[in-house]
């Protein structure tokens, strides 16, 4: 089993104003830039090798079953 990997996304101050009101503004702009940006998507895959729970929000596609 590989080590965790510390991402900038796990912290991302942008991300948990999304978490808290992802139908504001700013929330869906998180949302639309997940679905392009490869640092999440690194983010992602970090969390799916690790097993753990899918984020609350951001983009899943082809990563977790809906």
């Amino acid at each position: 089993m590989r080590k965790k990997q510390e991402t900038r996304c796990e912290s991302c101050a942008f991300r948990a104003v999304a978490e808290k009101s992802p139908k504001s503004l700013r929330g869906r702009l998180w949302i639309w830039h997940t679905s392009f940006c490869p640092g999440w998507k690194k983010h992602l895959q970090n969390l799916r090798e690790q097993n753990q729970a899918a984020p609350r929000i951001g983009h899943l596609r082809g990563i977790w079953e809906k």
